[in-house]
């Protein structure tokens, strides 16, 4: 634990995600379970550490492993994540709630569609989870825009 936060957003969000894991781990399995995520992808097996939904150590906001486990991280802490990245504006004002919903339909939706990225941005927005309307919100200011066909 640090003596005083750091300046960093994603440094401070890690720390403060090592102090409070168990919370946390408690706290994403129940809202994946709200919103209907199946029981055996609310989580990951992790080589040597049993089971979590939360992942402290860890700062892209989340994941999914091959199984279609889905797991959450330090990265829905910072405001910071999306730096540059379409969306960046929505996620930075958003309440941790939202972020947290909006994290969970993204990678549903990459762990429903082969893993892969593009098309969860693409999707997440029209999940069938019932998200929040912010979450909803960053969803739809993350999705890529389509170019005008020529």
């Amino acid at each position: 634990m640090l003596d005083k936060p750091s300046p960093e957003f994603a440094d401070h969000a890690e720390d403060f995600s090592r102090r409070y894991a168990r919370e946390m781990d408690y706290l994403i399995g129940d809202r994946m379970a709200e919103l209907g995520i199946p029981t055996d992808q609310i989580g990951s097996r992790l080589p040597g550490e049993g089971h979590a939904t939360y992942l402290p150590q860890e700062r892209s906001g989340g994941g999914n492993d091959p199984a279609g486990g889905l797991t959450l991280d330090s990265g829905v802490f910072n405001p910071e994540l999306l730096g540059t990245l379409p969306g960046n504006r929505e996620w930075a004002k958003a309440r941790l709630r939202d972020r947290v919903d909006a994290a969970i339909a993204h990678e549903h939706e990459e762990a429903g569609r082969g893993g892969s990225h593009v098309e969860s941005l693409k999707h997440a927005p029209d999940t069938e989870l019932p998200i929040s309307e912010g979450g909803r919100h960053i969803l739809r200011a993350m999705r890529p825009k389509e170019k005008p066909r020529r």
